[in-house]
């Protein structure tokens, strides 16, 4: 105890020195412990490895960020949809951009318009981003347009920049199977600018020659060689007969080109003009596009066995009656090199302006054995016909056409 009366940090036995004998014993429980503790240290990493793990994660971070913005940002600029159907679009005058943008996209011509007004704009922020051409002050005239929708902005922008459709617009259409005449009828009725004797002269023009057409034909005809189509005529072209007829011939002789009609009437044994012939026969007599290919291989067929055709429709071109009008014996009878009842062979001249479907069945005819063929409705489906190879099976469909009252006779 010392002094103040305050047991020290040792106990009195700790006075003590050492038991008499030896050492003392060990594990004895003297009251005395040794303060020791272990602590494990490892090596710091510093602040550089910690900060470049953090500046790794940052970065990719960002690239992950980056590249996710960039696909939106290519989303919203990409059409939704392939360009789809053509839709009439109207500027009403006195609208800003932002109304011309907007009405855009109601009519779906334009997929994101938030995004087609800025590209319109071209932030200098964001113009490396969504690569468009700053500086320019778009505007766009009122008026009429055709578009598609789905459009890409720089189609967009490029098809109003052209300007509205012509205020004065008219467009005709000459549709399959018509004879030079009903033509010539249709385009006065249509086109109340045109003079009958300007569009008959205008009928014998050079522009409207065609390298295939026969030497040997006495007389220049361009029955079948002016394309049946829709035709657009503005204020500049409305009174123009000529005009409008060598765009037609223009236009068949594109169809040609791309049918390939050359080579794979060759391919037949057939000149491209006894092509045009035998499609105007097709054009006359099919009412499906099915049957088309077939009607092809029946006049193929009869022509490689020497046999009339005996196709009414060329009769009727013959005696000058349209379809539906009654023929009788007499006009059967007719002696013209048009009346394939009575010659050998194709018409000299085609009969009707014949579509695309007809003249690429006249080059790809089906295979098959067929000699005839008559109207049947055969399966309940109107104007089909009933193909056959032998007199027998042509008599069995000819009896069912009668019973139908197709016009079998």
């Amino acid at each position: 105890m010392s002094d103040d009366g305050v047991v020290g940090r040792h106990g009195p036995d700790d006075l003590e020195g050492p038991s008499v004998g030896g050492s003392p014993t060990p594990g004895a429980d003297d009251g005395v412990r040794p303060d020791v503790r272990w602590v494990r240290h490892r090596a710091p990493l510093g602040p550089f490895p910690r900060w470049g793990i953090v500046l790794v994660l940052a970065l990719f971070s960002l690239l992950i960020g980056y590249r996710m913005f960039m696909d939106w940002v290519s989303d919203q600029m990409t059409p939704y949809d392939l360009p789809g159907a053509e839709v009439e679009f109207v500027i009403v005058e006195g609208w800003t951009t932002n109304d011309v943008v907007a009405a855009l996209g109601d009519a779906e011509i334009i997929d994101n318009p938030a995004m087609f007004r800025q590209w319109l704009r071209c932030p200098t922020a964001i113009r490396w981003l969504i690569d468009c051409d700053s500086g320019i002050d778009y505007s766009f005239q009122a008026g009429d347009y055709v578009l598609q929708q789905h459009l890409a902005f720089p189609t967009a922008v490029a098809a109003l920049q052209l300007g509205p459709l012509p205020e004065e617009v008219i467009r005709v259409t000459v549709p399959e199977g018509l004879t030079i005449e009903q033509t010539v009828v249709r385009l006065l009725r249509e086109m109340p600018l045109f003079d009958e004797d300007e569009l008959r002269a205008a009928l014998i023009s050079d522009r409207l020659a065609w390298e295939y057409y026969p030497a040997s034909l006495p007389f220049q005809l361009v029955e079948g060689l002016l394309f049946p189509d829709t035709y657009q005529l503005d204020g500049a072209t409305v009174g123009d007969e000529l005009g409008l007829l060598v765009r037609m011939h223009r236009q068949f002789l594109k169809v040609v080109d791309d049918l390939d009609l050359e080579a794979r009437a060759a391919a037949l044994g057939l000149t491209p003009y006894e092509a045009v012939i035998l499609a105007s026969l097709i054009e006359e007599e099919a009412l499906l596009d099915v049957d088309r290919p077939r009607i092809s291989r029946v006049i193929h067929n009869r022509l490689a066995s020497g046999w009339r055709l005996g196709i009414d429709a060329s009769t009727r071109y013959a005696v000058g009656k349209t379809a539906g009008e009654p023929m009788d014996e007499a006009d059967l009878n007719t002696v013209s090199m048009w009346n394939t009842r009575v010659i050998v062979g194709l018409p000299p001249t085609p009969i009707a302006a014949p579509g695309r479907a007809s003249l690429e069945a006249a080059v790809a005819p089906e295979q098959g054995g067929w000699m005839y063929y008559v109207r049947t409705d055969e399966g309940g489906v109107m104007g089909a016909h009933t193909f056959a190879v032998t007199a027998a099976e042509f008599e069995v469909a000819r009896r069912a056409c009668m019973q139908k009252d197709l016009g079998c006779g």
